[in-house]
């Protein structure tokens, strides 16, 4: 068996690619696999038009998804995790931070915060069960919790944009 390229020499294997028997001479070897110079060329160009379409793909302007389940701006979808989400668009918040933070350190047993900041169900169950005193203690862990959040956060969960 000869080389198919090179018909005066001995062929050592077979390109994996095609099949064909290769001497040393014309042998590729890639992942401990031989491969004839034409498989490789090919194996390069399919691949460079692969990163060519990649490269086209990141190029295009990010498509936005929003939560519509009405659920208050807290998303598990990746589209809004911890790599900016919707990229430039900013949210606009009209709520303040702090005075959301006193409400639900003071006036957390009740759940004003819970409706000041647009959530009127756990509003409403926190006035439910403030005869506990255990929304009270929520609310002051929750206005510690909003005092060390960030304005981009709170503007993300409160916000709209």
């Amino acid at each position: 068996m000869h080389c198919y390229i090179h018909n005066d020499r001995p062929a050592i294997g077979t390109c994996v690619g095609c099949g064909k028997f290769i001497c040393e001479e014309c042998k590729t070897e890639i992942g401990g696999k031989y491969y004839c110079k034409n498989c490789v060329e090919r194996l390069f160009n399919e691949n460079k038009k692969r990163i060519e379409k990649l490269e086209e793909k990141s190029e295009q302007k990010p498509m936005i998804f929003m939560n519509a389940g009405g659920g208050g701006g807290a998303s598990s979808s990746s589209s809004s995790s911890s790599a900016g989400g919707l990229g430039n668009i900013t949210p606009i918040c009209d709520k303040n931070k702090v005075l959301a933070a006193l409400l639900a350190i003071f006036l957390g047993g009740v759940g004003v915060h819970k409706f000041y900041l647009g959530k009127i169900g756990m509003g409403i169950l926190y006035l439910i069960f403030c005869w506990t005193g255990i929304p009270a203690i929520i609310g002051v862990i929750e206005g510690i919790i909003l005092l060390c959040t960030s304005e981009q956060d709170f503007a993300r969960k409160y916000g709209h944009y």
